[in-house]
């Protein structure tokens, strides 16, 4: 079972990856900029763009769980609504938002 999230790098982001490392969880990071990752070497860092379904598409793959933690942005409802469709296309069963 792979957990991916998105807005890694943000504060919210970093906490629940760093909380999810501690459980044991294998982790998936979507970020924009992999050089501000800074993770443990067992997070699986992604890049990527909640605009960009390609991106999204190849991060999605084999992730049972998301959270969707984008920024407070003017385009934060579109990003949203793509990557939920993708989620729902990758066939991803939970979405915390």
């Amino acid at each position: 079972m792979t957990i991916l999230v998105t807005g890694a790098t943000g504060n919210v982001g970093r906490n629940v990856v760093e909380q999810l490392v501690k459980r044991g969880a294998n982790v998936r990071a979507l970020v924009r900029n992999p050089s501000k990752a800074n993770f443990p070497a067992r997070v699986d860092v992604v890049q990527g763009d909640l605009l960009d379904v390609d991106s999204l598409r190849k991060a999605f793959s084999g992730v049972s769980t998301l959270f969707l933690l984008n920024a407070v942005v003017a385009d934060e409802f579109t990003q949203a609504l793509v990557a939920l469709a993708a989620a729902r296309e990758a066939g991803i069963e939970t979405v915390y938002q």
